[in-house]
Parts: structure tokens; C-alpha cells; sequence
């Protein structure tokens, strides 16, 4: 008799029974026979898992025989976010790029807590590769392949984002001041889409600040927000004094002539702390943070 599995489970299930079946692979009538999931419902999650890059399939005759990917097999269920962190990393520095990207769409297609994959999982890979930089362990060259691959990584999460509900009225620009914060004004701007936030993701822009930039941004600002009610959420990422006052003055200039509410919200190294205190709503100490006090102004907002 069939039973009734969570999709975690089913994902789980295939991989291991696939596994242990060798480099022989099964069928999808062999899978839905060992796992007891009726033969239609399995072939739906084959069909899924294999879009995902978690199995391959060799077709002989009129049957679809399935594999499982290498690498993949070694993800448990429930997610274990630690675990999935040091695999990542792994992966990473071992330059398996492949492997590395079915480790998070094994992740994200499951009933996984999306902003603590970027807090647990992708912030901590980001810190690690500034860390071995910062120490000699990688030259410049490797730095800024194995950054651009964890920007990958990010659209990874951001296109898998399921929010379980779209906020009304509620907007959020993030915006670099520094290029060492452009993977964390990305990532948040991702972790905001997944609570349901419409996001948008500026980049670095501290090497365009020039005497007319802050009409520059102002403009884009507001074009943004156009005629929006609600709450307006503009986060800077900064490690430079300069650009972090340059950019929350000029945001900061924008009140009154918005529809709605307009917060600031820094995330600085801690050497400019007391600039970010000055030129913000809320200074945050890390992502996790940031998002629980945005959500908190939403709410407070919503309940007004």
C-alpha cells in the first residue's frame, strides 16, 4: 500500500534509493516500487528533479532509466543548514561550480527557510573566500572568479524564491556604497524578494559618486516609488564613510516628497559606525537583523 510522502522525503527517498542502486540506475516503475509512491506521482518528481540537475536520465528503448547526479546524495533531510554551508564551501574552493549549484536547488526546492539559506549558507561562503583572501591563502585572480560564482549562486536562490505572500506596498532599494558590499546588498535585496518585498538590486555605485550623482539617484529613487503608498525601504551597504553619508543625505532628502513612509537602513563596517548612527533609520549588524527590523517597521505600518 502507497503512503503519503512530504516532498523532502520524496526527494530524499530517490536520491538514496538511486544511490545505492549503483551505476546501473532504475526505472521510474522500479523507483515508484521501491520507494511506494504510485508510478505517476514519481514520474512527476523525476521529471522535476531532473529540470533541478539533481538526476540524469539515459533513455533505452521507450524507458527512462535514472541516475543520480555525483554530489548530490549527500544532503539530508531536513535541511541541516551547517552542513549545507560547509558543503557549499567545499565545493567552492574546490572550483566545482556544478556541484555547488545542485547543492542549493536541492536546497531551495525543498521546504527549506529561504532567508536562512542566505544568511546560514551563502553569507558565511562569501565571508570565508574575504577571509582566505585577506590571509594569502587565494591571489586576485581566484577572488574574483570564486566571487562572481557566489553572485551566480544568489540568482540561484533569487529565481527558486517562492514569498509566501506579495506585500502590498512595500519597497526596498539596495544599493552597494563599496565593492566589498556588493554581495551583501545583493543578497539582502534577495532575502526581501523572499519575504515578499518588492526588491530591487542597484549594484556599486561608489565609483560613479560625483557632484550630480545625488540628482542621479533621486530621480531613480522616485521613479521607483512613483506614486506607491506605504513603505519605502532604502538599504546601503557601505565600508567607505564617503559614499555611506553621500548616499543616505541624498536618499534622506526624499522625505516629504514621497507618497508614504520613507526608512534608511545601513549595514557598515564596524570603523564608520558612528557615521552610519548619524545618516540612518536603523543600523543593522547583520542580514538577519536588517530583514526582522524591516518587517517590523511593515507590520507597524500595516497595524497603524
Amino acid at each position: 500500500m502507497y503512503r503519503r510522502y512530504t516532498l523532502d522525503e520524496i526527494k530524499s527517498k530517490i536520491i538514496d534509493v538511486l544511490q545505492t542502486a549503483g551505476g546501473t540506475g532504475l526505472s521510474g516503475v522500479e523507483l515508484a516500487d521501491r520507494i511506494g509512491i504510485n508510478r505517476m506521482t514519481v514520474t512527476k518528481y523525476l521529471d522535476v528533479m531532473h529540470a533541478m540537475g539533481l538526476l540524469k536520465k539515459k533513455k533505452i528503448g521507450n524507458v527512462n532509466i535514472w541516475f543520480a547526479q555525483i554530489g548530490v546524495a549527500d544532503i539530508d533531510f531536513p535541511i541541516n543548514y551547517i552542513q549545507v554551508q560547509q558543503k557549499l564551501i567545499s565545493s567552492i574552493l574546490a572550483g566545482d561550480e556544478d556541484h555547488a549549484r545542485r547543492i542549493l536547488l536541492s536546497v531551495m526546492n525543498s521546504s527549506v527557510d529561504q532567508v536562512r539559506v542566505l544568511t546560514d549558507v551563502i553569507v558565511p561562503a562569501v565571508n570565508t573566500i574575504g577571509e582566505l583572501y585577506s590571509r594569502g591563502r587565494l591571489n586576485k585572480t581566484e577572488r574574483v572568479f570564486l566571487l562572481n560564482l557566489m553572485m551566480e549562486l544568489i540568482d540561484i536562490i533569487k529565481f527558486n524564491a517562492r514569498p509566501a505572500e506579495q506585500k502590498a506596498h512595500a519597497q526596498v532599494v539596495c544599493v552597494a556604497g563599496s565593492e566589498d558590499k556588493t554581495h551583501m546588498a545583493k543578497t539582502a535585496s534577495v532575502a526581501f524578494l523572499a519575504r515578499g518585498w518588492d526588491s530591487i538590486y542597484i549594484g556599486d555605485v561608489g565609483g560613479q559618486i560625483d557632484p550630480f550623482f545625488d540628482i542621479d539617484f533621486q530621480r531613480y529613487l522616485l521613479r521607483v516609488w512613483s506614486s506607491k503608498h506605504g513603505l519605502m525601504l532604502v538599504c546601503i551597504f557601505s565600508s567607505g564613510e564617503g559614499s555611506l553619508r553621500f548616499l543616505s543625505s541624498t536618499a534622506k532628502q526624499l522625505e516629504g516628497k514621497i507618497k508614504g513612509e520613507l526608512r534608511i537602513a545601513v549595514v557598515a563596517t564596524d570603523q564608520i559606525q558612528h557615521v552610519a548612527q548619524e545618516s540612518s533609520d536603523y543600523v543593522a549588524k547583520d542580514l538577519l537583523a536588517l530583514v526582522e527590523w524591516a518587517e517590523r517597521e511593515f507590520n507597524y505600518r500595516m497595524e497603524v
